[in-house]
């Protein structure tokens, strides 16, 4: 495999997120400017206050992402979660606040069914 080849098959790759949740913006940003900080630190290797200005740079994302997961972890754990977990979540809250039967529904690939009665003038089909 050619370095090109493998470049394209990552890039393909980073741009299909699965799991979608509060994280992932500053997991973005740790993933970008991490890298180029250090990549940049090491250019500037011979000057001592740039070197370890760019690799603090680099590092204050890794710290931020890392917090706000503890903080989300204590605070608000659903925020940590999954779009598609939310929202089934969140469905089958709805379902047991109308006091439906329990029983496992999948939200998401059922199509919604609407039955229409017809008019007292219309003959049923």
């Amino acid at each position: 495999m050619k370095p090109g080849d493998a470049i394209g098959s990552f890039t393909s790759r980073a741009g299909v997120v699965r799991v979608r949740n509060a994280l992932n913006p500053m997991l973005w940003t740790t993933a970008v400017v991490f890298p180029t900080s250090l990549l940049a630190a090491y250019f500037f290797r011979d000057d001592d206050i740039l070197k370890y200005a760019l690799a603090a740079f680099g590092a204050f994302p890794v710290l931020v992402t890392i917090i706000a997961y503890f903080i989300f972890l204590f605070r608000d754990p659903d925020r940590l979660q999954s779009e598609e977990y939310l929202l089934q979540h969140q469905a089958m809250q709805i379902l047991y606040k109308k006091d439906a039967v329990t029983e496992s529904v999948e939200v998401i690939t059922e199509a919604p069914r609407l039955e229409v009665e017809p008019s007292p003038g219309e003959k049923k089909p």
